[in-house]
């Protein structure tokens, strides 16, 4: 027990038996869910800035969905800055593996919180991120012609097939 905010982190996992340890947070503002106290909530660049890397390293992040009210160049500063995070961390310890997760389609569907928006967002990240040492889980293109019924939340077919993409990237056979 963290003592931390249910939906801000941080959280923690332990796998022993597979010497895994999984450190999860919710990233700074913009956050739409439960009250979370401020403390709790940290940027991803600055989390980033604080990790030391190495080959034993998988950092993953998600960036897009509480963007959406935003303006697009609110989402732009705050994708830069990650970027230059990643940068530095991939030049102080390139073994690093770095993981981004696309945007998804959603069932959302007014001006401002749209898939015309979302695409926009994660053309933005994609964008930014081109040319760097990152993998991306396209997790658009899983939804977007999957069968299932659209939903800001994928539903369990999807996210195992998140989870498949991901570890083919951590633990390539």
């Amino acid at each position: 027990n963290l003592h931390s905010a249910e939906q801000a982190g941080p959280l923690l996992a332990v796998d022993v038996e597979n010497n895994i340890v999984l450190h999860w947070r919710a990233h700074g503002t913009p956050l739409r869910s439960k009250a979370a106290p401020f403390v709790d909530l940290h940027y991803i660049s600055n989390e980033i800035d604080s990790i030391a890397g190495g080959s034993r390293k998988v950092i993953i992040f998600n960036i897009w969905a509480h963007f959406t009210t935003h303006p697009l160049e609110y989402y732009i500063r705050r994708v830069a800055r990650i970027r230059q995070a990643v940068i530095a961390l991939l030049k102080r310890a390139p073994d690093t593996i770095v993981i981004i997760k696309s945007a998804n389609t959603t069932t959302l569907k007014n001006v401002y919180s749209s898939d015309w928006f979302s695409i926009q967002l994660d053309i933005i990240l994609r964008t930014a991120f081109q040319g760097i040492n990152v993998a991306f889980i396209d997790v658009w293109q899983m939804t977007s012609c999957h069968y299932s019924k659209e939903s800001i939340h994928p539903n369990p077919t999807v996210i195992g097939n998140e989870i498949n993409l991901l570890l083919s990237f951590i633990c390539p056979v």
